[in-house]
């Protein structure tokens, strides 16, 4: 049986696997929103039998962020991805094998659709999630940084 992550593959979804949307979407418990973790816990136990495991991870997350659009739910969705990216890398040998790290190994043009996102997510997260139970964009950084990213995504 495929998995979501092969079906996406297969059918030329990645931008929609990263996303959760339609078929791709893992409910979470507590709000019923996405669960970007459970995605990537399923995709690396995909790519963790394949031979350059960390060449294709580069480049479908290139597929995936090159074409993103500025907007904030684009952009709150990158900063999910990145999050479940870094909280699995310490639990994942291959997403950390010979210092790899997947911001680091993606091209330019991938990077700087990264900066301009997460500037408007400097922007807008604090206002958009003013009523909900979520940290302040300042905290999701740090947090970010307490799991291994090293890099300044607003300034890529």
């Amino acid at each position: 049986m495929k998995t979501t992550f092969e079906t996406a593959l297969e059918s030329h979804e990645i931008s929609d696997f990263f996303k959760g949307n339609g078929k791709y979407f893992a409910r979470g418990s507590d709000w019923g929103d996405h669960l970007f973790i459970s995605n990537w816990q399923e995709m690396c136990g995909v790519l963790k039998y394949q031979k350059a495991a960390q060449n294709l991870l580069t480049t479908i997350f290139e597929d995936y962020v090159k074409y993103l659009k500025e907007d904030y739910s684009n952009a709150e969705g990158l900063l999910s991805n990145i999050s479940a990216y870094y909280t699995l890398k310490s639990k994942i040998a291959f997403l950390s094998e010979n210092n790899y790290d997947l911001i680091e190994s993606l091209d330019e043009k991938s990077k700087k659709n990264i900066g301009k996102l997460f500037r408007l997510l400097k922007q807008q997260y604090d206002i958009k999630n003013e009523d909900l139970p979520k940290y302040k964009f300042d905290d999701e950084i740090k947090r970010l940084k307490l799991k291994g990213c090293l890099i300044d995504l607003e300034h890529l």
